[in-house]
């Protein structure tokens, strides 16, 4: 499974409704698709599975985990380091 695929399975496991016509530079947080269920979901897969260790209250996550895009940029990014 790609990381995009694992990314929005865990978003739509978190009980979000992904629009049919999403795509990776659609907001996900400012646009209210992710709710707080969702967003603590995604948290939770990022901590445990893709960057263990980061702190992410040091993130503004409303900005770099508002689309697809930023997400897995983010998730690249800090798996790199771990």
């Amino acid at each position: 499974m790609s990381l995009r695929n694992a990314l929005v399975r865990v978003i739509e496991d978190g009980g979000a409704q992904l629009p049919a016509d999403l795509d990776d530079h659609m907001s996900l947080i400012q646009s209210g698709i992710l709710d707080s269920t969702a967003l603590f979901e995604l948290t939770l897969w990022v901590e445990d599975h893709v960057a263990p260790g980061t702190d992410l209250t040091t993130f503004d996550l409303a900005e770099e985990w508002d689309t697809i895009a930023k997400l897995l940029a983010f998730v690249e990014r800090h798996a790199q380091r771990a």
